[in-house]
């Protein structure tokens, strides 16, 4: 009691000591001091940006966000800057300042530097490409730093090195375009140190192969140049040899490598450590190894190698028809041995020709087929892949789930009819869960009933947990769209009743935000207006997100920019800035292109028995010319049968129109069976994307055309060297919708094409034509594909005869030779060409081998003819061709061989036609 009674008269003490100081400062502190304590707080006067020691542009001063006449704030100034590195504009940003009550602000801006160009100067022949793919610090269009610099010039001593250059000396040089924030490299490379590879030596050890062979096998020589490259291939060969005897662990690497510097020698040691021998077995079946081998490559748990490779062997089974296989493995080990073997009872092989499905209430047969993906195929064709059988059950329970069957549960089982097996899936549905009621909660700014027509839920519709999470993402998304950042969206589901239940979306709703300000930077060559007219937003509107996307689109489909970011700066509440950082593509590329081709197409592989020219193709394009995005290029070509020279003009808007526009000149000389024709020509062309697979096309032309040799008889409008000019007006429609352009798969494609040449200019053109093509490729199993290109075409009118109908040929009709198809002249059997055309062309491709799966083979069929009038088209009149093919894939399309028969043709006795072409049928 006594100490706490001291304490506390201590502690009155200390207070009434404080309060006496307190006062005392106030009476006796000097009058000017307390004045200036409560002096105003200092304001902005004047702000200044000085970009890469220039002035800043008006985008780049906006960026800064503060104004003249604000109060001063640090806060403030460090937001600005954490704004502007949030651009990805600059490297470094500096900030000075001025004392006073006006205080000046400077910021002093580094711009980010891009890579334009890399260029190499060595003091002997080296690959410029593989020193370029050496470089991953810094490539063309990467950004550019000192420390970049430098991780590239490491990375290029380790290029030189394994290229067997030893210790070389780099420079880099840099060159800064002063107009951009383009940066030029070069580096200056002298040879390094180069070594004799003196002696290959294995260490002691377990080879099995003797060590002579071993070197044999090497492309490292003794008494040649030492390239650890090279070595490095030698390894992972040396390696394969092993793998290939049965030893999939063995390891192979270098021990030692012995360098003498002043006699440049290198003696290398190789450590060979073979491990256990491995042999698979597989019994009962044909089935390959290198469908198991790769599993027992590293060291792995036998027991799930031996189930994963069970698994492997079923699955492969299942997929050629045997349904109903089993495998039993087991393993042996002896001495540096081991023995797989899996016993295969693979059974009789069956072919599924339907599905059906037993249980089914929600569901429709049909409707889940759709689903499914196994819609009805071909039927003569049909077939359906047995490993897909076995796992349609958990795709099927998928499905229920997704409907509200939690508890959904399928089994699979097979009828025998006769000598055919049917699928049936025993489905028990289970009961559904439903929603009762959907709520919102902690939404404002949107009605109810408009966040509700957002989401696939609904009241008396089915719950499931991957719906109510789609719902989620679907609400914060139109949050997004609607100018509404940082909202958060969580689901409160209760539980009401047996399979019933309670939604409630829980929106903690973001802030309304307006683009204050669209600012536009790194367009050194494009105009301003021509970037504006792709902008889907502007200033003062809600920062819709799918149109801040749609407007990054806009300006990458332009094909001007190699990069194009947009970002969302926070200004202020409810405020933003859109920075649109763009960088320029290279504005001109050439490009030439030296084949071959024969004067006909090939009939044998024999090329001496072919007449073979060269061709070649030449063209220069310059783009963005003007800075609006337009572009000029001429293209022209020669060879045996053509000669032609395009200059086109390219633009993205036609007179303010957001149409993609062409006009094109051109000369060209063309050479057919039956005439040759030289032409000049000028068209417009529009094309309108109405979506991501439709196009309108719209073009109008004039041609001068003059047939210098024609080997038909002569008629009013096929006169040789008569001028004829034409005037046309035409229209097109193409939908595409294929999985791939070149190597398609699946999908369908359709074009029309309406063509009106009247006489106008003197222009002796008067005829009407219309083309149709559809094309449609569907998959059917296990890599069997078929297609159907079928085609039409009509005319009426004055139609000369490079303006007719021509078939035959690898892409066209196969049982005749190009253009050959439909009417001959009577006195020459030369090829006529017609008013009408009826063209079908059916194929089915197939997979040739496992291993090579870019290689196929095909089966087709094509029936078409040419009629010189339309009232001569007669189905009757068709001809008819069979074949067989063989297709390698190429990035260009397939590399297509055909042989086919002409079945309305005995005179050629059976003879087949060749072909080689590459692409598919057009």
């Amino acid at each position: 009691m006594l100490k706490s009674a001291r304490d506390s008269d201590l502690k009155d003490r200390k207070q009434r000591i404080l309060c006496f100081l307190f006062a005392g400062f106030f009476l006796f502190f000097p009058k000017e001091s307390l004045s200036l304590q409560i002096a105003p707080q200092p304001s902005i006067a004047r702000v200044l940006v000085r970009v890469d020691g220039r002035p800043g542009e008006k985008d780049i001063r906006e960026l800064v966000g503060i104004k003249e006449g604000e109060p001063f704030s640090l806060k403030r100034i460090s937001r600005s800057i954490r704004q502007l590195y949030q651009t990805g504009l600059f490297s470094d940003i500096q900030v000075l300042r001025t004392e006073g009550q006006n205080v000046e602000l400077t910021f002093l801006l580094t711009r980010k530097l891009f890579v334009r160009k890399i260029e190499f100067e060595a003091g002997y022949h080296f690959s410029q490409k593989k020193l370029r793919e050496s470089l991953f610090s810094l490539r063309p269009g990467s950004h550019y730093t000192e420390e970049k610099l430098g991780k590239a010039v490491e990375e290029l001593k380790q290029a030189l090195e394994q290229e067997g250059l030893f210790a070389p000396q780099i420079r880099s040089f840099t060159e800064k375009d002063p107009q951009s924030t383009a940066v030029d490299v070069r580096f200056e490379i002298s040879a390094g140190r180069t070594f004799i590879l003196k002696k290959i030596s294995f260490s002691p050890g377990e080879l099995l192969i003797p060590e002579t062979e071993l070197k044999e096998k090497m492309k490292s020589k003794e008494e040649r140049l030492y390239v650890p490259l090279r070595l490095e291939q030698d390894l992972t060969r040396l390696k394969g040899i092993y793998n290939a005897l049965g030893y999939q662990r063995a390891e192979v690497e270098l021990e030692e490598a012995n360098f003498n510097q002043n006699a440049r020698e290198v003696y290398l040691t190789l450590k060979v450590i073979p491990g256990e021998k491995i042999e698979i077995l597989v019994k009962g079946a044909e089935v390959p190894l290198n469908l198991i081998t790769p599993i027992w490559e590293e060291r792995i748990f036998e027991e799930w190698g031996l189930a994963e490779g069970e698994a492997r062997i079923v699955s492969y089974l299942r997929k050629k028809g045997f349904l109903f296989s089993r495998v039993k493995s087991s393993i042996e080990k002896a001495e540096n041995k081991i023995r797989i073997v899996y016993e295969v009872n693979q059974g009789q092989k069956y072919k599924i020709q339907d599905i059906s499905f037993d249980g089914l209430i929600y569901f429709k047969p049909d409707e889940l087929k759709r689903q499914l993906g196994i819609s009805e195929k071909i039927p003569f064709l049909g077939a359906i892949d047995g490993e897909k059988l076995f796992g349609l059950p958990r795709e099927i329970e998928w499905l229920y789930q997704d409907q509200g069957f939690p508890n959904a549960r399928v089994d699979l089982n097979f009828v025998q009819k006769e000598k055919k097996f049917k699928a049936l899936y025993f489905i028990a549905e289970g009961p559904q869960q439903k929603i009762e009621s959907i709520s919102f909660g902690g939404a404002s700014l949107f009605k109810p009933e408009d966040l509700l027509s957002r989401i696939k839920s609904y009241q008396g519709g089915p719950f499931s947990q991957p719906g109510i999470q789609r719902d989620i993402g679907e609400l914060e998304s139109f949050y997004l769209n609607q100018g509404v950042r940082g909202t958060k969206i969580e689901a409160r589901i209760d539980k009401k009743g047996e399979d019933l239940f309670s939604v409630v979306f829980d929106v903690n709703e973001g802030t309304k935000t307006k683009i204050d300000k669209v600012i536009i930077t790194g367009n050194d060559v494009t105009r301003r207006s021509t970037i504006l007219r792709e902008l889907k937003i502007k200033e003062g509107d809600d920062a819709d997100y799918d149109l801040i996307l749609e407007t990054k689109r806009g300006l990458e489909k332009l094909g001007i920019f190699s990069e194009v970011r947009i970002d969302e700066i926070l200004m202020s509440e409810g405020k933003e800035n859109i920075v649109i950082s763009l960088k320029e593509g290279e504005r001109n590329y050439a490009g030439l292109g030296v084949g071959l081709e024969t004067k006909n197409e090939p009939r044998t592989f024999e090329v001496w028995n072919n007449i073979i020219r060269p061709r070649a193709t030449a063209e220069f394009i310059r783009s963005n010319l003007f800075g609006q995005a337009s572009q000029l290029s001429f293209v022209t070509q020669f060879s045996l049968k053509e000669k032609r020279g395009v200059l086109s003009w390219e633009q993205p808007y036609f007179f303010g129109v957001p149409l993609q526009s062409y006009l094109n000149a051109w000369l060209e000389r063309e050479e057919r069976k039956s005439f040759g024709y030289d032409q000049r020509g000028v068209s417009l062309t529009g094309i309108k994307s109405l979506s991501k697979n439709i196009l309108l096309l719209s073009t109008l032309r004039w041609t001068r055309t003059k047939l210098y040799f024609l080997e038909i008889s002569e008629s009013e409008v096929d006169r040789i060297y008569f001028p004829f000019s034409a005037t046309s007006l035409s229209g097109s429609f193409i939908r595409d919708q294929r999985d791939d352009t070149f190597n398609p798969e699946k999908g369908y494609f359709l074009s029309a094409v309406a063509e009106w040449a009247f006489p106008l200019f003197k222009a002796e053109s008067n005829f009407l034509k219309a083309f149709f093509k559809y094309q449609h490729y569907v998959p059917l199993f296990s890599g069997i594909n078929f297609s159907i290109t079928s085609r039409l075409g009509l005319g009426r009118g004055r139609m000369p005869i490079h303006e007719r109908f021509f078939g035959g040929g690898s892409n066209s009709f196969r049982g005749d030779e190009f253009d050959e198809l439909g009417p001959k002249d009577t006195y020459s059997q030369k090829p006529v060409g017609g008013k009408a055309l009826v063209l079908f062309n059916f194929e089915l491709k197939f997979p040739l081998s496992s291993a090579l799966q870019n290689l196929s083979g095909a089966i087709f069929y094509d029936v078409g003819n040419i009629f010189a009038k339309r009232k001569d088209l007669d189905l009757l009149g068709l001809r008819h061709a069979l074949g067989f093919g063989v297709r390698y894939k190429t990035p260009l399309g397939p590399l297509r061989f055909d042989l086919a028969w002409n079945l309305n043709a005995p005179e050629r006795k059976g003879k087949p036609l060749a072909f080689i072409t590459i692409g598919n049928v057009f």
